[in-house]
């Protein structure tokens, strides 16, 4: 029946997935025999829908025109043809590298130049498998503008699990929101979490080993997340590198426009809520845009990885049929378990704190009149800046009370958030188990190349354990032991 079809084609088409592929990937979710279901049956049915082939699309240098320049101005020109082709199919829009290619060359030699590849700096990472770790890591660039990001990151394949932007990302609270969700989201939790030794993090440390003590009584006294220090939380790192290059540079240049010509100023207690109320919905939802682009694209063949180079989501739904690599993931799915979840939740991420908040109640309320009674104009980078001073001129001209009591609501909870921003939370005491990053077979190959010790870790094979609690005790690479 269509309503199962349907949304494996459109899946496997925005992955852009021939007919051959797709019809061999639609085959591993459902039986194909069950609903006779043929080469031609998709060709059929997805012409039918509306997801037609490069071939059917027949774009050229002129009809491709429009939607490249748009992006181009939304990535500041920072996008190279992989990319770009990246971000037209997630739009449904199919061309080839060829045309793209050929479009850049031709409109802009001098940025195709500029954005040829570099010789990058290498660094090494092991993972055994799917949900081995998860590793998240906080984004202050955006400090000036008074927001602030957090993305949390599958090790194994490279897939996003969350990319937010908030007034703040200092808060254990808040990003243990993050990581409650999105396994409440995946059915499950990872084997081990890593992050670097900042406070945010002490609630998902929390989280992650009371779940994992819960679920597992053999690992009561142990503390199943990870401190990683200096640079070595690798794949947060090399992300934000890839939102920076591809992504902020646009938005950043709007929001810079803002500063210069005085409309916004952070220190506002009112300026900086009304930004807040519409900057961070209008930014959550091209980040979501960009993280779901970047799990749905192949990455470039690399000859210095052992890695496949296959979609995130797919490496991340199906490991096993990609090398000798496993899903470590802790699944929570029956009732009991997903009360686990919810109760944890209530301890390191309760659903009352003023952090999950974006602006007061107060101010909210006259926000959604006035932006009512605008006609509930589309906010975008067009219009951003229009639609703000729209509606500063209206709150500024509240007659009566009410001004005064919206402009001491914005200053008495600017002031609560210089404290509720770096909340404290104690780590649980818990011992860490120093052991490898690898398991398996390309573990040993690696040990024996290295004669048995790793650079800059010694000790790293033992099974000895640091102090309680003390993170500068931590090895750079542990794993949770398993069978």
């Amino acid at each position: 029946p269509d309503h199962v079809l349907r949304p494996l084609v459109e899946k496997y088409y925005k992955y852009g997935y021939g007919d051959k592929n797709m019809l061999a990937a639609i085959k591993k979710d459902v039986d194909l025999q069950l609903h006779q279901w043929t080469t031609k049956t998709l060709q059929r049915r997805r012409k039918q829908w509306g997801y037609l082939s490069t071939r059917q699309q027949g774009h050229n240098l002129e009809t491709v025109a429009p939607f490249i320049e748009m992006l181009r101005e939304h990535s500041a020109n920072q996008l190279g043809a992989k990319s770009m082709r990246d971000h037209l199919r997630d739009a449904s829009i199919m061309v080839s590298r060829h045309l793209v290619q050929a479009y850049q060359q031709q409109v802009d030699p001098v940025g195709n130049k500029r954005r040829l590849a570099r010789r990058l700096k290498k660094a090494v990472h092991w993972s055994a498998g799917a949900h081995e770790r998860w590793s998240m890591d906080q984004h202050d660039k955006w400090r000036r503008f008074g927001l602030f990001l957090h993305v949390g990151i599958e090790n194994f394949s490279n897939a996003v699990l969350w990319l937010k932007v908030w007034w703040t990302n200092s808060n254990p609270r808040l990003i243990t929101r993050y990581y409650l969700e999105a396994a409440s989201q995946i059915g499950g939790i990872p084997m081990l979490t890593q992050s670097d030794p900042g406070t945010e993090n002490h609630g998902v440390a929390n989280a992650q080993t009371t779940l994992r003590r819960q679920l597992d009584p053999s690992l009561v006294g142990t503390l199943q997340h990870q401190w990683m220090r200096g640079h070595t939380n690798i794949k947060p790192e090399i992300f934000w590198s890839k939102l920076r290059q591809q992504w902020s540079e646009g938005w950043e240049r709007m929001f810079e426009d803002g500063l210069m010509e005085g409309w916004y100023d952070p220190s506002e207690p009112m300026e900086l809520m009304l930004f807040r109320w519409l900057a961070v919905p209008m930014i959550q939802a091209d980040l979501d845009r960009f993280a779901r682009i970047h799990s749905a694209s192949r990455p470039r063949q690399d000859h210095h990885k052992a890695m496949p180079a296959e979609l995130p989501l797919e490496l991340l739904g199906r490991p096993e049929e990609y090398g000798p690599y496993r899903n470590y993931q802790v699944r929570i799915l029956v009732t009991y378990h997903l009360e686990q979840l919810s109760a944890v939740g209530e301890i390191y991420a309760p659903p009352g704190h003023e952090v999950f908040q974006l602006v007061p109640d107060l101010f909210n309320q006259h926000a959604v009149q006035l932006y009512g009674l605008l006609g509930e104009p589309q906010v975008n980078r067009g219009s951003f800046w229009g639609v703000y001073l729209m509606m500063l001129e209206g709150l500024q001209t509240i007659s009566g009370r009410e001004l005064p009591e919206i402009f001491e609501v914005a200053q008495e909870r600017a002031l609560r958030e210089a404290m509720v921003k770096h909340k404290y939370v104690e780590v649980l005491p818990g011992e860490a188990h120093r052991g490898p990053g690898m398991v398996g077979p390309g573990l040993r190959e690696v040990i024996s190349s290295q004669d048995g010790q790793r650079p800059g870790n010694p000790g790293a094979h033992s099974d000895t354990f640091s102090e309680d609690g003390n993170e500068d005790e931590l090895p750079v690479v542990a794993l949770t032991q398993h069978t």
